[in-house]
């Protein structure tokens, strides 16, 4: 693959041409799923650009149930994915279309208690940033959706009134950790206490993202007197929790309100 380097062009907008993508109608349908479960390898095309496509529109690609550290997303077909395929491991792809760089997270039973379904940054593959589109830029900078415009010049961005997907058939669907009512649950448990923090009492109201509702016996347990908030700080902080202290919301918690958050907790 050939991709052109984004470094000897002073807009994004020149790739298209560069890259020999074809002009295409986009028009989003309001009904559409933004994430979908790839059905094996063959549902994604491999576009003559490198880019990658689902159903005849370039779409993102990135694991969205992690079991160690923090997924990237990839737009090309990289070596990562290359290698992914030989070893039989590209099912735990899903594909989207949403170019915010956030991303649905689902997160295995006792590992993370995080508040589903809320979305996280991630980065893109250094392979696909690097070796592939020769971009040199911090991996969770990468400018997305000025990207996918480039690729195709009738672009049009998706609806922002269905980013809580995905919405995928029961065969293919993993079970939910969560109840279905979880995003109602919580943002009464957050509200309760007047979005602050039930154990450091950090406000919140300006940054509700910030302020997670934490189950106290574990996720079967979903009555109001099973939850508490706390905000992301608190929360790292409970037992089998460590693991938050690497997400992007917590390392950007740190940097606003670090310096509040130590002198109320003593850390």
């Amino acid at each position: 693959m050939n991709l052109p380097d984004f470094r000897k062009h002073d807009g994004l907008n020149d790739l298209r041409s560069q890259m020999g993508a074809p002009f295409r109608s986009f028009e989003p349908d309001l009904n559409m799923s933004l994430d979908v479960i790839v059905d094996g390898f063959d549902s994604i095309t491999i576009a003559s650009d490198g880019t990658l496509e689902y159903e005849n529109e370039k779409v993102i690609l990135y694991i969205r149930d992690p079991k160690g550290s923090m997924p990237k997303y990839h737009v090309v077909e990289c070596r990562t994915l290359k290698k992914m395929r030989r070893e039989g491991r590209y099912s735990r792809y899903v594909v989207t279309r949403r170019t915010d760089g956030e991303f649905i997270l689902n997160f295995p039973p006792g590992n993370l208690d995080l508040n589903e379904p809320e979305t996280y940054r991630l980065g893109i593959c250094t392979n696909c940033r690097w070796h592939e589109l020769k971009y040199n830029c911090p991996p969770y900078t990468f400018p997305l959706a000025s990207w996918f415009e480039a690729v195709d010049d009738d672009y049009k961005p998706p609806p922002t009134d269905n980013l809580y997907g995905p919405q995928i058939s029961p065969e293919t669907a993993p079970p939910s950790n969560y109840p279905p009512n979880w995003k109602l649950l919580s943002l009464e448990c957050r509200k309760r206490t007047q979005w602050k923090c039930d154990e450091c009492n950090i406000d919140l109201k300006l940054q509700r993202r910030f302020l997670h509702a934490h189950h106290k016996f574990g996720i079967r347990y979903n009555r109001p007197t099973d939850l508490r908030a706390l905000c992301i700080g608190c929360h790292a902080e409970q037992f089998m929790h460590g693991r938050m202290k690497n997400l992007p919301d917590y390392l950007e918690f740190m940097r606003k309100y670090g310096h509040i958050w130590k002198q109320l907790t003593g850390k």
